[in-house]
């Protein structure tokens, strides 16, 4: 116990460069825990996916259509209990630079998604009015738009300019669903296309009786379009959500590979400290030496030394993850909600971390501790800074 008590007073005997490492190692911690939140909140709709939702698309790419007439079709193949579509928009309000997902929808695509939550009287008021569109809350308050409003929306897809009358706005019960994307009447797009361009869909959701049967399910919706001039690839609401979200793979593996610098950074840090704190007290560990310790008493002081101070780094970089992270929290759901989850800490990612802090603390110390148990109680007492 005593020894214990004396590495714990040697690793606070110079307050500040403790206390200045401790500080670098938590902000070390902290960078680490953003980013595996990061990268969790990425892939956090895929944890959140439906089951009983497939989606289907043009088998070459989602950028071309499907023909309209392919929903009746797949209503009725055995096990489908609803079908909706939808047609990207692109565009955009006022200014090329504000971006919000914007999809032409079936007027009942939201019935194959429960997670949304829709007031009874504005989902009448939006279906009645052609012109009507639904938007997210935080699409909403963004833009300050409230019931009633006429916006205009410039197209680049679909060139012109769309007058829209908000006429709903959704909320969500689940954290990992978009409330920041607008819809409008597909009809109202399909009514001003080219003849060439009408009834063209871009996506088609699908809903299942029985999840256990949705891999059937697919494959008979592809089956029956195979061999024609728009062949389909039908698949999971998880599996199409990894497609996605593969496009910004290479941005995940730069995520991921900073993630672990941070943490060699981290080794780093406690490895100087430790090294100067070592050499500094080359004399008192030569006495320590005399006076009966051994050199794997000596190893243990300095190990436990390293241990202390990345654990007191480690319990500050937890202390300031959870405010820190619930600031981005806000900010990310309300900026970026169509690209990212619940941003939120992750009990393991923090067990993992704080297993990092103090695993990489150990192994940073231990070749200074190698060091001073090596040294020669002679030598050692007749150095001189």
């Amino acid at each position: 116990m005593r020894f214990l008590v004396l590495v714990v007073k040697s690793a606070f005997r110079n307050r500040l460069r403790t206390l200045l490492t401790s500080l670098g190692v938590a902000i070390a911690l902290v960078a680490f825990l953003f980013l595996r939140t990061f990268i969790a909140a990425w892939y956090a709709g895929v944890d959140g996916a439906a089951s009983d939702r497939l989606f289907a698309r043009n088998k070459t790419s989602i950028t071309f259509p499907l023909p309209l007439a392919y929903v009746d079709k797949i209503k009725n193949i055995p096990g489908v209990s609803g079908v909706g579509y939808e047609d990207w928009f692109g565009g955009y309000y006022k200014d090329p630079k504000n971006f919000f997902a914007k999809f032409a929808a079936d007027d009942n695509v939201f019935d194959l998604f429960p997670e949304a939550i829709v007031d009874s009287a504005e989902m009448k008021a939006y279906k009645e009015d052609k012109q009507g569109a639904m938007v997210g809350k935080y699409l909403a308050d963004k833009y300050g738009w409230k019931i009633g409003d006429r916006i205009t929306l410039t197209g680049d897809i679909y060139p012109g300019d769309w007058e829209l009358n908000i006429r709903a706005i959704y909320t969500s019960n689940a954290k990992t669903f978009d409330v920041q994307t607008m819809f409008f009447h597909w009809t109202m797009l399909n009514d001003r296309m080219v003849e060439s361009r009408k009834n063209q869909v871009g996506l088609i959701a699908i809903r299942v009786n029985d999840p256990s049967k949705s891999t059937t399910v697919a494959a008979a919706v592809d089956e029956l379009f195979a061999n024609s001039p728009w062949e389909t690839r039908t698949e999971s609401e998880k599996a199409f959500q990894l497609s996605i979200i593969s496009m910004s793979s290479a941005l995940i593996g730069a995520i991921q590979i900073i993630s672990g610098v941070v943490l060699l950074i981290l080794m780093l840090i406690l490895a100087n400290t430790l090294a100067m704190t070592t050499r500094e007290r080359t004399t008192e560990y030569a006495v320590m030496r005399a006076i009966g310790y051994r050199p794997n008493h000596i190893i243990a002081f300095v190990l436990g030394e390293g241990f202390v101070i990345a654990a007191t780094g480690a319990l500050l970089g937890v202390g300031l993850a959870t405010p820190v992270l619930k600031f981005f929290s806000e900010i990310f759901q309300r900026q970026m909600a169509a690209f990212l989850g619940s941003f939120e800490l992750d009990p393991k990612v923090i067990a993992v971390a704080v297993s990092f802090v103090l695993g990489g603390g150990m192994l940073s110390t231990a070749l200074p501790a190698w060091r001073a148990g090596r040294l020669k109680i002679v030598d050692a007492l007749r150095r001189v800074e």
